[in-house]
């Protein structure tokens, strides 16, 4: 009896440690997974559901953008049917200005600025994070120049970024971008010749094993999402950008609502007051005399699409993250894409928009995109 107690407290040992183990594993092994992509040589479609959704999230460049050599042609009656492999509704690959008639709708113009195969260059600002990769990717297969702005090199590198001039696309990778610094000066170097500048940077809160100590400090907030991000408007203006595109966050005028005392409220400005910090961004991009768009999205999931629901669009203040309302969450993959169409879609331009997967919604088509609706109180 004594030698089975002795020989089944190594196994229960074993067992106890078989789990934390293979997680420190699995995430130690995290840069490593785009590459095992790029080395295979195979298309998303090709590899199985879970190689997919890992290889969504890694968002390597090289493999995805493969496709870019053969561009349908679209109708505008085709983007509520056609879809891509993430279940979004697919834009069209060369749009131009005169395309949506902005000049004349807006008052916007891209013309006399620099431009890559008929559209202007873009800057995203915060390009290494799981939106910012999604983004950069989706403008990359758009056609479009980037300029990927980060000050994570380790993050630059799992997303394979370098800079790569093709005949269908420009990545040109920005070092140290520290928008947290307010250095307006090295932020005009940072967005160059851009035209667009699309602002995902903000502070990051939570744990992070890979990098201990990141972005633990409580007023990174103010320094990023607050000053940082007046400062990259500031040198947006300075550099003559014409379009900015700023992610905020829902409940950002949670305050000024009497919503202090609510859950959602209370949850997403516990780092830091970060929501005020952002509200207080969005009002003066407002003020700047740039054109802009401001996308407030709900909480962020790397889920597909497909699996979140369609896409909502809700004037500001809509989304209160109250039960009863349509939905509670919404892909990166889907504000991703809203970032893209905004770069030339009149309807999102000088405004304020929320947006939310509805559960068990189809695609939403992109003629209903930019229209918001007053309430996010389900039907």
């Amino acid at each position: 009896s004594r030698k089975l107690r002795v020989a089944i407290m190594p196994a229960r040992r074993i067992r106890r440690c078989v789990l934390p183990l293979a997680v420190v594993v699995g995430l130690w092994s995290w840069p490593s997974w785009p590459s095992a992509w790029l080395g295979s040589g195979q298309s998303p479609d090709s590899r199985s559901t879970v190689e997919s959704r890992r290889s969504a999230v890694a968002i390597p460049l090289a493999a995805s953008l493969a496709a870019l050599t053969s561009e349908p042609s679209w109708g505008e009656e085709s983007f509520p049917l056609a879809l891509d492999e993430l279940g979004r509704p697919l834009l069209p690959p060369n749009v131009a200005a005169d395309s949506f008639g902005i000049a004349s709708a807006t008052g916007l113009s891209y013309e006399g600025v620099a431009t890559f195969k008929g559209k202007p260059k873009v800057f995203v600002a915060g390009a290494t994070g799981e939106l910012g990769r999604r983004v950069v990717l989706d403008l990359l297969k758009g056609g479009y120049s980037v300029r990927a702005g980060f000050r994570d090199k380790g993050r630059a590198r799992e997303c394979q970024y370098k800079d790569t001039r093709t005949s269908s696309y420009e990545l040109t990778a920005v070092q140290d971008v520290f928008v947290e610094g307010g250095r307006e000066k090295e932020l005009q170097e940072a967005i160059g010749d851009a035209a667009v500048v699309i602002d995902l940077a903000g502070a990051r809160p939570g744990f992070d094993v890979l990098r201990l100590g990141d972005n633990q400090d409580s007023l990174a907030a103010e320094r990023v999402d607050g000053n940082g991000t007046k400062a990259l408007i500031d040198a947006a203006r300075a550099s003559g950008v014409k379009k900015f595109i700023y992610i905020s966050e829902v409940l950002s005028n949670g305050r000024a609502l009497g919503l202090e005392e609510s859950d959602g409220f209370k949850n997403l400005n516990s780092f830091g007051n970060v929501l005020d910090f952002k509200h207080q961004a969005e009002e003066y991009l407002k003020r700047s005399g740039l054109d802009y768009t401001i996308i407030r999205p709900a909480p962020l999931t790397s889920d597909f699409p497909r699996d979140v629901g369609g896409i909502w669009f809700g004037k500001a203040d809509a989304i209160r993250l109250e039960k009863g309302e349509v939905g509670s969450k919404v892909s990166r993959d889907d504000v991703s894409l809203t970032c893209v169409d905004a770069i030339f879609n009149p309807k999102a331009s000088k405004g304020i928009f929320e947006l939310v997967g509805v559960p068990r919604k189809p695609p939403t088509g992109r003629q209903q995109w930019w229209q918001p609706a007053e309430s996010a109180a389900a039907a």
